[in-house]
């Protein structure tokens, strides 16, 4: 595979779920950088007695924190759901889903830990939502989750 056929960050797109059961998604339009998604574990040190070296393994994954940039724009529904899902302690669900492919995804629950509203003068009014990612995320593939 050539390095041009890489993706590009428009060949997908930031989905937010309903809450609903079943949970549908929704493209959310406004998304300007959805920040990384991911996790990472922590080094449990397990070094003994008779051990040479320092040694080490992984401890329970933890997902990461996402920046979520949006453009701010008034009425949005979605980003004031996000809003409220702040006041209100909400974990939401959420997706990262290539365009070309849609049953290739990443899904998560996350919290929303903070919001900001940044106003430049002469430039875009932005909204910054921290969410931190609550369990595991998963990479579907044909719609399937692998490990």
């Amino acid at each position: 595979m050539a390095s041009e056929d890489t993706l590009l960050g428009n060949d997908f797109r930031f989905m937010v779920g309903d809450g609903g059961s079943p949970e549908a998604f929704a493209n959310m339009c406004a998304v300007i950088d959805p920040g990384s998604i991911g996790e990472e574990k922590p080094l449990v040190d397990v070094t003994a007695m008779c051990d040479p070296a320092r040694t080490y393994r992984n401890g329970l994954a933890d997902g990461v924190e996402i920046p979520l940039v949006v453009n701010f724009i008034p009425g949005d529904v979605q980003t004031r759901a996000l809003y409220l899902g702040f006041k209100n302690d909400l974990v939401k669900r959420f997706r990262l889903a290539q365009v070309d492919n849609p049953t290739d995804f990443f899904e998560f629950s996350a919290i929303i830990r903070g919001w900001n509203v940044g106003a430049p003068i002469g430039d875009k009014s932005s909204m910054t939502f921290t969410l931190k990612v609550s369990g595991e995320v998963l990479w579907y593939q044909n719609g399937s989750a692998f490990a």
